[in-house]
């Protein structure tokens, strides 16, 4: 058993599906397709687990008896498909963690999302688990791969929390004690639907073709400022006030290439200056970004933060703000964190280019979308990866009266059939 720590702010969160849509050349059968992914599975330690909460609030990976990671046939559509998806929770306890949705309907091509809760895995996750889905359908081997996780034993020694830091979570978790109550998976069902009746989200792509990314590109290097930095310029160029910028960041030491939650993250806050050039601007972010990223203290901070609050407190924070549990404490520290109010104005996570091959016998990955979850502390999602000769940039974040909508989402997605 693993015990959840760094990824504990995870587990009650009613959002924590990461999508990517895939296009490949090349077409293969149901049999062939659903046989790959069931390897694939088979590939990777953390998909055969399943979650398990203990009485006194512990979460834990425990072994699982069977797979409940699933495949399903039919057309669908990628922002009807997620605004049908996101509502259903994954089943963690049975271990759930990856839906594969498969569109045969192309004449010479196959269209392929995938949706897995971030307990399953980050976004370089996914797109290992692409890749060894795709070379099982090429009847390639895979190496098994156990889970890597991170935790106060595997993270820089120099990484530790700030002494303020420190006493502000020891305050919360003394608070916390004649309050604390643990939660369990009704709870968590409960907290999805009363969250989804009236939310909804809306995802947008866009594509940056190859000459307008290459000459992006070489500003950058020739200015030595990373893409990033530049595109965070560009997105707030007409805003006028402080914007608080999270960047999700890959945590991997080691350069692994399992799945497991290895993301940590650090934040920048900036106001464009409009008396600077676009590509000033985007240097003095870049500043700010790397000073972050090669200080350890700052670089984890936040994996040992959350991870040093009483377990249950960081449940009953994404509870608040699911609009199903309320604390007197907990609703401080959910506005300390900017669950729901003051939260970042923009969260970003660049996948950069793609670290997957694009050819796998006579199948090629010729597109990728990345859309990250809409968590909690964000409002303005944004999802970046590079493939090919392009850029995809997707925008994905919440609106609210779903109720009101005259389109029901379930009635854009074709019905889909599973096999095991």
């Amino acid at each position: 058993m693993y015990r959840i720590e760094t990824e504990r702010a995870d587990l009650f969160d009613v959002n924590m599906m990461i999508a990517m849509q895939i296009t490949v050349a090349g077409k293969a059968t149901e049999p062939e397709l659903t046989e790959a992914f069931r390897d694939a599975v088979g590939t990777f330690e953390i998909l055969n687990c399943k979650i398990v909460i203990d009485p006194n609030g512990g979460a834990f990976y425990d072994s699982s008896d069977g797979s409940m990671n699933r495949l399903s046939f039919g057309d669908f559509e990628l922002e009807s498909l997620l605004r049908q998806q996101e509502r259903i929770r994954f089943r963690l306890e049975e271990g759930e963690f990856l839906r594969c949705f498969v569109c045969l309907s192309g004449r010479d091509e196959m269209k392929m999302c995938f949706l897995m809760h971030h307990l399953g895995g980050d976004g370089k996750s996914l797109c290992y688990f692409i890749e060894a889905f795709l070379r099982r359908l090429n009847r390639e081997k895979c190496e098994y791969r156990k889970a890597v996780f991170l935790n106060g034993k595997t993270l820089p020694i120099h990484s530790k929390l700030p002494f303020w830091a420190s006493l502000l979570v020891k305050h919360y978790n003394r608070k916390w004690r004649k309050e604390r109550r643990t939660f369990g998976f009704e709870d968590m069902s409960i907290s999805y639907e009363k969250f989804w009746e009236n939310h909804y989200t809306t995802v947008r792509n866009e594509v940056t073709p190859n000459d307008a990314l290459q000459k992006k590109l070489t500003q950058c290097r020739a200015n030595k400022i990373g893409f990033t930095s530049y595109a965070i310029a560009e997105m707030i160029r007409d805003i006028p006030s402080v914007q608080d910028v999270g960047l999700a960041v890959d945590g991997r030491q080691d350069g692994n290439r399992t799945m497991s939650n290895q993301a940590t993250g650090i934040s920048v806050k900036y106001r464009y200056d409009s008396r600077k050039t676009l590509l000033q601007n985007a240097a003095a972010i870049d500043r700010l970004m790397k000073n972050k990223l090669r200080t350890p203290k700052y670089r984890y901070f936040i994996l040992h933060f959350m991870s040093a609050f009483d377990p249950t407190l960081v449940d009953a924070v994404n509870l608040e703000f699911a609009g199903y549990f309320h604390s007197k404490t907990s609703a401080q520290l959910a506005r300390l964190l900017g669950y729901a109010q003051n939260t970042k104005d923009l969260s970003i996570t660049n996948l950069t280019r793609l670290d997957i091959p694009a050819k796998y016998g006579k199948y090629t990955l010729t597109d990728l979308i990345f859309v990250p979850p809409v968590i909690s502390y964000g409002k303005n999602i944004v999802g970046m990866v590079t493939i090919g000769d392009h850029l995809n940039t997707t925008y994905h974040h919440y609106l609210e009266n779903y109720a009101d909508e005259k389109t029901d989402p379930d009635s854009q997605t074709a019905n889909l059939h599973e096999n095991a």
